[in-house]
């Protein structure tokens, strides 16, 4: 069986067996890696609890060619992120995240990409003090990574400029945009103020550093939020669920 070693986050997982458990890995180098961890729900375990949910490490494993599950060998911490984990609201955050790079990604296709916003949305979602920002900022990256980045400068049907000062429409099903001319067209067009989309255009060109030290008020954030829920729900063909518990929250 091929050696492969690769720094990895873990976006998911489930017991197997006695003592066994099914790790799901999000791979620098190969994507989306479902491998065994033999022995990882023992007491005395090698692993330790390096196989948690967020944690970034870096992750040796055997191929099983022609397999879509392989093996551990080894996991080695590079961040834990356990305080993303101790706190209830950054902990549904980081499932978020991880939910939509899990549906959004093809099995063992690699985007160094995708794990580099990966690793910095968790960073930011365990250190900064405006999770909810960070969150939004990870969300419109990652569509733009998948290749569904909204058209915001000009409406999707028509063309036509749209002020940032001028209210206007976002729909999923038309990829973006929409003019008041042309929302009629649009069942599922979603009223967005000037101030949504003003952040939207920003953040859309911006690291997400940047964006965690951006202005903006509650009731605009909430809005960008449920816009973009609504654009991967239209893309991934599901809601997310830690998203709909977390609006619960």
């Amino acid at each position: 069986m091929p050696l492969h070693s690769t720094e990895a986050i873990v976006i998911g997982g489930h017991d197997l067996a006695e003592a066994d458990r099914i790790v799901v890995f999000y791979a620098k180098t190969a994507g989306k890696v479902r491998a065994v961890a033999a022995g990882a729900r023992r007491i005395r375990t090698r692993f330790g609890g390096s196989l948690q949910l967020f944690t970034q490490g870096h992750l040796v494993y055997f191929e099983r060619p022609n397999k879509t599950l392989h093996k551990v060998n080894e996991f080695a911490v590079i961040r834990s992120h356990h305080v993303l984990r101790e706190d209830l609201d950054r902990m549904v955050m980081g499932s978020t995240a991880v939910e939509a790079v899990t549906l959004g990604v093809e099995e063992e296709e690699a985007s160094p990409e995708i794990f580099r916003l990966l690793a910095e949305g968790l960073d930011l979602l365990e250190e900064s003090p405006r999770p909810g920002l960070a969150m939004q900022g990870f969300l419109l990256h990652l569509l733009r990574l998948l290749g569904y980045l909204p058209e915001l400068s000009a409406c999707v049907s028509c063309r036509t400029g749209v002020s940032s000062r001028d209210d206007a429409y976002l729909s999923p099903s038309q990829g973006g945009l929409l003019c008041p001319g042309c929302q009629p067209g649009a069942v599922d067009a979603i009223p967005t103020s000037s101030a949504a989309l003003g952040f939207l255009r920003g953040a859309s060109g911006s690291t997400l550093r940047v964006i965690d030290r951006v202005s903006i008020l509650p009731q605009v954030l909430q809005e960008v939020s449920s816009t973009l829920q609504a654009f991967l729900r239209h893309i991934l063909g599901r809601s997310l669920r830690s998203a709909d518990f977390l609006a619960r929250l």
